[in-house]
């Protein structure tokens, strides 16, 4: 179905529009910063974080549409990566930031093609919601997921484990495995927090967790758990966890992203507020775990 909305868009496509890549670097990405400047629908200065985010350094950091060679009327952002799932390497693009000038919509449709054309995994996390018809159109997969907040309290339970937590790689960097390696490798140039949890004084017996401090208007912080590589570790010492990361990162409130019924938090908690939000699959690896790696919710 969708390889015939993708041939009955095509008969609008206007030849005057050009759609070309984007790289890091150069006069086109300065022509995009000027183009996101301009337009009202979301943050230029949020996006301008998310395409510093790079895992393959020959990778576009999207598509534009060029009404001209010195003028974008459309984008959308890409992040490419290289994602272990399971014993094979698959090629995985996350999408973010669709936006087209009014006058151009029609022409919209042109910045997806070339990533369709690809055949790879594609995902994107809660689109507006004028493009979330396309992308069932489109045939993407929908999952919801469930973006929590907890306010805490620095309680330290002595019938829980003794956890020591650490952004030490020298502690860790040889016993990870290859696969949390993998992990550990790509996401460290981030601007995130790559924390080594391990317990009773054993690092034989530890997780790996990545988190991201961040603040609501600019005054209140909140620290985002973006990652955990074994959540029933979590759960088994989560009180003393949080105790530690509260100390480490002085905030009482923390937020998770999470699937189904997986959250890392029980419901023990003074406050906690859930919303509901959506994801958007294409071309699903088979045994692929659902998480927030490798996208735009790590800035």
């Amino acid at each position: 179905m969708s390889d015939n909305i993708i041939k009955k868009l095509e008969k609008r496509v206007n030849n005057k529009i050009k759609l070309k890549p984007i790289f890091k670097g150069g006069e086109d990405e300065m022509m995009l910063k000027k183009f996101l400047n301009k337009q009202n629908y979301l943050k230029p200065k949020n996006i301008f974080s998310i395409i510093e985010t790079i895992f393959l350094k020959d990778s576009p950091i999207g598509y534009a549409l060029y009404k001209n060679d010195s003028e974008i009327v459309g984008f959308l952002g890409t992040i490419f990566s290289e994602r272990k799932i399971e014993n094979s390497i698959c090629s995985h693009c996350y999408l973010h930031s669709w936006i087209v000038d009014k006058d151009y919509r029609t022409q919209s449709f042109r910045l997806i093609t070339s990533i369709l054309e690809k055949k790879v995994f594609i995902s994107t996390f809660s689109p507006i919601k004028s493009l979330e018809g396309l992308y069932e159109k489109l045939e993407f997969s929908i999952k919801n997921y469930s973006s929590k907040i907890i306010f805490t309290l620095p309680i330290n339970f002595l019938k829980q484990n003794k956890v020591v937590i650490t952004e030490d790689k020298s502690f860790y960097e040889n016993i990870l495995s290859n696969d949390l390696k993998k992990i550990y490798k790509d996401h460290i140039q981030l601007k995130n927090n790559i924390i080594f949890a391990y317990f009773n004084n054993d690092i034989k017996d530890h997780i790996l967790i990545i988190v991201r401090k961040k603040y609501k208007k600019s005054i209140l912080p909140i620290l985002e758990i973006i990652y955990v590589s074994n959540s029933s570790k979590f759960k088994k010492n989560e009180k003393n966890i949080n105790f530690e990361l509260i100390k480490k990162f002085k905030t009482l409130i923390l937020k998770e992203n999470f699937f189904d019924n997986n959250s890392i938090f029980s419901e023990n908690y003074f406050f906690s507020k859930i919303k509901i939000k959506k994801a958007f699959y294409k071309n699903i690896p088979e045994k692929f775990k659902f998480d927030f790696l490798y996208s735009e919710i790590l800035n």
